[in-house]
């Protein structure tokens, strides 16, 4: 191994992967700059008196510049951070910076009457509501097996997706989220992996019932998939039954309503989208 590329697996190590990389939280991060920033000029101005203008500028220089690096490395500077921010922060300005998705707002095209319109989703006289073309529930069931089962599988739907070669493809996953990347860069998230195979086994049946599929913007897509995972009556996991519900989702520093397609059996996440508290109320 080349000492450059020791190196940097040496400190690719020192990383707190739970609050670095995608997990990193912008607002904490802010903050423990600020206070480092405010911790340096403070030890700077007390070295100044003490010993010289350049003493003093000296160690709040270096004293910074070890601050921001245990940031980097660590996430955070100051423990307990996320309780600082969740407390004192105005939640709008923390709302700025999540990486949670933002409420649904469809401006190009209503998925869900993309769905109507091509016959995926059909309006049932006999329950009163919207369900599955049986057809469709049928084959999107079998797909999701497949993709759950076979990796490669997942990983060729996915780039035909996304546009990316799925040798290129890494995921990850944790306790409530599931990440595609392309080449080391940020593809796409889903609450879990069952999520993700929902919407793999989706893609590849889309095209055979909207003849319009491929020239959809790849958002458009994407909405079109997360609507549809809302009739999933099945765990594409463990084949248990979904249930939606009423939820609150806590992030690093907030939290967040939302309206949440669960499995009753593994309790893998199926949909998740934010709701207006208000509305919840109200209803």
């Amino acid at each position: 191994m080349q000492p450059t590329t020791r190196l940097t697996a040496s400190l690719a190590e020192l990383k707190n992967p739970s609050y670095t990389g995608p997990n990193r939280c912008v607002p904490c991060t802010l903050l423990n700059v600020v206070i480092a920033a405010a911790l340096s000029l403070l030890l700077a101005a007390a070295a100044v008196a003490a010993l010289s203008t350049e003493a003093g500028v000296l160690l709040g220089v270096v004293a910074f510049a070890g601050a921001v690096a245990t940031i980097y490395f660590r996430g955070y500077l100051i423990p307990g951070t996320p309780t600082f921010t969740k407390r004192y922060f105005p939640d709008r300005l923390l709302a700025l910076f999540d990486k949670a998705p933002e409420p649904t707002a469809w401006e190009e095209v209503d998925p869900r009457e993309v769905l109507l319109a091509v016959g995926v989703v059909v309006d049932d006289p006999e329950i009163g509501d919207l369900t599955l073309d049986p057809a469709f529930a049928d084959a999107w069931e079998r797909a999701a097996a497949t993709h759950w089962t076979d990796e490669s599988t997942l990983r060729r739907s996915l780039g035909r997706l996304a546009g990316a070669d799925p040798n290129d493809l890494d995921f990850e996953e944790r306790p409530h989220s599931f990440a595609a990347l392309a080449d080391g860069s940020h593809l796409a998230n889903w609450p879990s992996r069952a999520a993700c195979v929902a919407d793999a086994a989706g893609a590849g049946l889309l095209p055979d019932w909207d003849p319009d599929w491929e020239e959809r913007s790849l958002p458009l897509q994407a909405d079109v998939l997360g609507v549809l995972r809302l009739f999933l009556e099945r765990c594409p996991a463990c084949e248990g039954s979904v249930a939606l519900s009423q939820d609150v989702v806590e992030s690093c520093c907030r939290s967040r309503d939302v309206v949440a397609a669960t499995c009753r059996d593994c309790d893998a996440r199926l949909f998740e989208m934010d709701v207006d508290p208000a509305m919840l109320a109200g209803e």
